[in-house]
């Protein structure tokens, strides 16, 4: 059902974004980030999403955005992550991805497909 809210069990994490990354292709993103002192604001903006990954040793979360090839040009990292929560969208991937880190700052991924090209 699409638009249900569920929060990530930490030791899920790892697997939950290798498996995602695999699936991504060409959903366009919005990084926003919301915080008590930094207020909301856009990071990035129509990138696509080529990757996402949880690393436990240095317990951070890495959010790659490529304009639409293999090569990323912008790397977002969460350190410390202490909860990620997720709603569904639609064909099994989210719709949003909300990340909190130690400091309080969420970090919002906002997922969707991305237009089709113009035929030439």
């Amino acid at each position: 059902m699409a638009g249900e809210t569920s929060d990530l069990p930490r030791d899920g994490w790892r697997a939950y974004f290798d498996d995602l990354s695999h699936r991504l292709a060409t959903e366009r993103t919005v990084v926003e980030l919301r915080g008590a002192e930094l207020g909301a604001q856009v990071q990035a903006e129509g990138l696509v999403l080529s990757g996402l990954s949880y690393d436990d040793r240095d317990d951070i979360l890495v959010i790659g955005l490529s304009p639409g090839g293999p090569d990323e040009v912008l790397e977002h990292i969460v350190s410390s992550p202490q909860r990620i929560e997720v709603v569904s969208g639609e064909d099994l991937l989210p719709a949003t991805i909300e990340v909190e880190d130690g400091d309080g700052i969420r970090t919002l991924l906002r997922l969707g497909a991305a237009p089709a090209l113009p035929a030439e």
